[in-house]
């Protein structure tokens, strides 16, 4: 897991799980361009293992894109029973190449743990919430786009406008992360 956090992700012939610089060039081009492998949530996933194994962290490397979505993608792919590799392992994909690596690889953890999040507004807050391998995104503040409450230019909004902003901007908004996906969890169940 070391190596996957410090690999870009593209979109490649032989698979998703290429770590290391020496790749072969086999990268799919769409478009004119490389994109992230299909399932990933991007380029690159900034959670590495602790030094002791015992955890993840993020490598601390830059800004960290889709933090809860790569957490989701790590329990469900290489951590979890039942895991994504582990049954790719008993039945590959043609083609994918797997590190030798994973044959230690157990499949057995449960994660659990909270970690605190922010961006760089004041109100770009939320808290990843990982509970037996599920995990949760409470977002502190969610504002609607700004076309909800009119398609005028910002500087032309009056106190009307403003208002229903506030009005309909919400807090402690709880997400669940599933099948690569972020829904809107209702507080009632």
């Amino acid at each position: 897991m070391e190596q996957f956090s410090s690999t870009r992700h593209d979109h490649r012939v032989k698979g998703p799980y290429l770590v290391g610089e020496d790749t072969p060039p086999d990268l799919v081009v769409t478009g004119g361009r490389v994109t992230p492998h299909p399932g990933l949530p991007g380029y690159w996933c900034k959670w590495a293992p602790t030094e002791d194994g015992s955890a993840i962290q993020w490598n601390e490397e830059e800004k960290f894109y889709e933090a809860d979505m790569w957490m989701a993608y790590l329990i469900d792919t290489f951590l979890k029973p039942g895991a994504t590799v582990a049954r790719q392992l008993a039945d590959p994909v043609a083609e994918w190449i797997y590190p030798a690596d994973f044959a230690q690889f157990t499949f057995d953890h449960v994660v659990n743990g909270v970690i605190e999040a922010e961006g760089e507004e004041p109100e770009d807050r939320w808290r990843i919430e990982v509970r037996d391998n599920i995990v949760h995104i409470v977002q502190q503040t969610v504002q609607p786009s700004y076309d909800e409450i009119s398609p005028a230019e910002l500087g032309d909004w009056g106190d009307g406008e403003w208002e229903r902003f506030v009005a309909l901007t919400r807090h402690n908004i709880t997400f669940l992360v599933h099948g690569g996906q972020r829904q809107e969890v209702d507080p009632a169940c």
